[in-house]
């Protein structure tokens, strides 16, 4: 990592209440918002920071959706450089995807509503061509008529950017924006073409977050310089379109502007904001800036815990308070258990696993990566095959195959602790920290961390003579994710019809999406 964002002699010295921000990690933990990270800056200080271990401030985060905010500033660089126009349209870049039967619609296109969401798209994404699924999704609404958040917007905005520039995102932004930031280079997913996600794939440490969020909290500038466009971060980071019709949730509604969220909680803010409560905030008015990384996926339940602690945390600088060393509660591993006699029958023993073929026909095979950090990638994995497992005094080493082509193989403490590991399917590849106990002689359970993603794979397995069961599950757990979900169908299918079918799916999502699954050994 670069040169990092000056650290205040403590956190009450820029005027931020450490008291008050660790309240406000102890009210998200109590109601059920896991944190991995957060960060608090004033006046261009870093005032507290805290990791949940065992990650680090070396681990990358997923980001989900903050990264459209990294395409928005990307095109902000393409218009002052007069690569394209406010008014280019789409088929100005694609020509060659002028469909035969004339589209009025896609003819008025232009690249900046897929920044601003009012393009009028459906979401649809194949596996093997996005940008043409793009092309060929139904109209909701003519351009620039409505407003609806779809994310494979943003990846025909960054196949767009890639064909003018001739380069990469990642290649455009390192010398714009990620060097004149010491962030270090990020990765980023990519599409089958080899091309950048843009509205998601994005993997940043926090501190890299920080210093983004600082810039365009700033108008641009960074440690003096003007580094963004100031006309393109003003613009983007207000309200310019409204979207209270479409949305539910309070914050949501509040406008969007090309890449970053407008804010209700608080008075002259906006953020950054990605699936799973990634979160980086600009507060205006008090010239100060958070950042937080977690696994909740309930959006605005994270922002009702932030708005009141913040609005308390801030207060006179270099006030009489004494501070706090700020901590998010540690993850933690099973306790030792009794270890059972199967594993000298099974030690080494290489077990062949059934595929499912409804899970891999519809596009999510169970893999040991779970299914928030599979989601959006080209690659997913799965069909996991090929297990064994080797038991030593203090550990199990766990190897296995998915999709016949990937091999991996992870450590497992079972003396209560962790066993650092690195998984890899495809180009997602993850820093891993894993553990496991035997719930009675013939189930043992392991938990893989995966410290860049927002949800952790569990498995149990069922041993019994030569044949095996392998029960995945995730925590959080699926039931809550899926809860989620389903509040959300009915805001887009109204009706008692679909309320009633919601409510009966809903719940077997878990067992539809993440099936047991049947082998033995060779």
């Amino acid at each position: 990592m670069g040169k990092k964002i000056e650290r205040a002699k403590t956190a009450e010295s820029v005027g931020v209440s450490s008291k008050e921000i660790q309240c406000m990690i102890d009210d998200m933990k109590n109601q059920g918002v896991e944190l991995h990270s957060l960060m608090v800056l004033r006046h261009g200080k870093v005032a507290c920071e805290a990791w949940k271990a065992p990650r680090t401030s070396e681990n990358a985060h997923m980001v989900y959706s903050i990264s459209k905010s990294f395409l928005s500033v990307a095109y902000g660089f393409a218009l002052e450089e007069g690569l394209l126009k406010e008014n280019t349209r789409f088929l100005d870049v694609f020509p060659e995807l002028t469909p035969e039967k004339r589209d009025e619609n896609l003819e008025k296109l232009e690249l900046l509503q897929l920044l601003s969401m009012t393009a009028g798209k459906r979401t649809s994404r194949t596996r093997e061509n996005w940008l043409k699924s793009f092309v060929e999704a139904k109209w909701d609404f003519a351009p620039g008529e409505g407003w609806r958040y779809v994310n494979e917007s943003y990846y025909a905005a960054s196949a767009a950017l890639v064909k003018l520039s001739g380069m990469s995102i990642t290649e455009y932004l390192t010398p714009r924006l990620y060097e004149p930031l010491d962030m270090e280079i990020p990765f980023w997913e990519t599409s089958p073409q080899n091309v950048e996600a843009g509205g998601w794939g994005m993997f940043l440490k926090t501190e890299d977050i920080a210093k983004f969020i600082l810039c365009c909290h700033q108008g641009g500038v960074y440690e003096g310089k003007q580094i963004l466009p100031k006309a393109w971060i003003k613009m983007a980071t207000s309200k310019c379109f409204d979207n209270a019709d479409v949305e539910s949730a309070s914050d949501s509604k509040a406008g969007y502007g090309y890449g970053f969220w407008r804010c209700a909680g608080m008075e002259n803010t906006f953020r950054c904001e990605g699936m799973y409560s990634q979160y980086a905030i600009s507060f205006g008015d008090q010239d100060a800036c958070l950042v937080l990384t977690s696994e909740c996926v309930n959006l605005q339940k994270t922002l009702d815990i932030v708005w009141p602690h913040m609005k308390k945390a801030f207060i006179e600088e270099n006030e009489k308070t004494d501070g706090i060393q700020i901590q998010i509660p540690p993850s933690k591993a099973f306790a030792p258990t009794k270890r059972s006699p199967l594993e000298k029958k099974i030690n080494g023993r290489v077990y062949k696993l059934r595929k499912q073929k409804f899970i891999d026909r519809i596009g999510y095979p169970t893999s040991a990566i779970p299914m928030p950090a599979t989601a959006f990638a080209k690659d997913k994995g799965g069909d996991i095959s090929n297990l064994s497992f080797v038991f030593d005094e203090n550990s199990c080493t766990m190897r296995w195959s998915e999709s016949e082509k990937y091999r991996n193989t992870q450590r497992i403490a079972m003396d209560g602790g962790f066993a650092n590991g690195e998984i890899q399917i495809g180009e997602l590849k993850f820093q891993t920290a894993a553990f496991g106990r035997w719930l009675d002689e013939e189930n043992l359970e392991v938990v893989i961390q995966f410290l860049a993603a927002v949800a952790d794979r569990r498995l149990v397995f069922h041993f019994k003579g030569n044949r095996i069961s392998m029960q995945p599950d995730m925590i959080p757990s699926m039931d809550e994710r899926a809860k989620v979900i389903g509040e959300k169908l009915k805001c887009v299918l109204k009706g008692r019809y679909f309320e009633w079918w919601i409510n009966v799916l809903v719940p077997r999502v878990k067992y539809l999406l993440q099936p047991t699954h049947h082998g033995k050994a060779n």
